[in-house]
């Protein structure tokens, strides 16, 4: 463990240690892994400490983070709830197929899941991967499902989490930070060093997309079955309109770490990251306009449209509700 703490220092050395940017990637991939087999605490001010990923089930929204906290909100972000887990290790990442099945997993190899729609949590990892962090978690239906992390690590299952397999997309150890799907079925892989990975089997197979940028990425968004953006460090965003053949740089003002994006549903995209500095598309990803609210200065790590059209991010401040001028 200490080996990979201190790698992870000299990797994150580069950055400035004053800037949001640190914590939030100290929080992702150094915070002491401590706690993971104890129950979660009520905490009062929860929904305002680290939080790493949100998802919006259709019925409710549900949010994870530090301390093994597990929020949900059923009006939209307004008021939240804190849900007893049976971990304290720092929960990365959630995914809801349906209102009712979720999981979630973290630090310490940590995976948990519920079956009604977030009140009660199981763990279904065997408590002894002390030094596996996951990074996403995604499940396509409530069977079918991925957790992905640092240093190559990949899991998947097809029985609902009673049983999780190894697999190895690629020959590398390359930190997997975020997977995602596309409108027709497609798995995305979303990792350092330009790491992006392609699978229109489900998994089984996954082949790299040459982007052209050798710094992290964290994520990709799909638009269609063949337009799909990318993002990572230093505002880099790219497009492409054939499915990763070939990429078009999308010029950005603000240089900061992108780590989360999502499509409206009445068109724009919407990406955020370092300090508050928020990335708006109205033209179906061929441009980005930067946007910072007011007040609003923290770092987001993911963000979720709401059912009444509101965005919520979470980050190191917890949640925030906004909306896009």
């Amino acid at each position: 463990m200490l080996i990979f703490a201190q790698r992870q220092l000299n990797r994150l050395r580069s950055l400035n240690k004053s800037s949001s940017l640190w914590r939030v990637s100290c929080a992702l991939i150094f915070l002491p892994m401590a706690h993971a087999t104890d129950s979660a605490e009520l905490a009062p001010l929860a929904d305002r400490s680290l939080l790493l990923s949100i998802v919006n089930t259709g019925q409710q929204l549900v949010a994870v983070g530090d301390h093994g906290h597990v929020l949900i909100s059923s009006d939209h972000g307004r008021h939240w709830t804190q849900q007893i887990t049976p971990t304290r290790a720092l929960l990365t990442s959630v995914s809801f197929p349906d209102a009712q099945h979720g999981w979630a997993v973290g630090h310490d190899g940590v995976i948990i899941a519920t079956r009604d729609s977030g009140k009660t949590w199981q763990r279904q990892d065997d408590g002894q991967q002390l030094d596996t962090i996951y990074l996403s978690v995604l499940f396509l239906n409530a069977q079918r499902g991925f957790a992905v992390g640092a240093y190559g690590k990949y899991a998947f299952t097809i029985d609902g989490g009673l049983h999780w397999q190894s697999g190895h997309p690629t020959t590398d150890e390359a930190h997997y930070n975020r997977m995602s799907v596309g409108p027709e079925g497609t798995l995305y892989l979303a990792g350092e060093s330009g790491s992006c990975l392609l699978s229109t089997d489900m998994g089984k197979t996954w082949q790299k997309l040459e982007v052209p940028y050798d710094g992290s990425l964290f994520g990709v968004l799909p638009l269609t079955a063949q337009k799909i953006i990318t993002y990572g460090l230093r505002g880099h965003i790219f497009r492409s309109d054939d499915q990763g053949e070939h990429w078009v740089p999308l010029t950005t003002d603000v240089k900061v770490l992108i780590m989360g994006g999502l499509r409206l549903r009445r068109g724009p995209l919407v990406l955020g990251g370092q300090g508050g500095n928020f990335f708006i598309s109205r033209d179906a990803g061929r441009s980005f306009q930067a946007w910072q609210p007011a007040d609003f200065s923290t770092s987001v790590a993911d963000l979720v449209e709401t059912n009444d059209g509101a965005i919520v991010a979470v980050g190191e401040a917890g949640v925030t509700r906004l909306t896009i001028p």
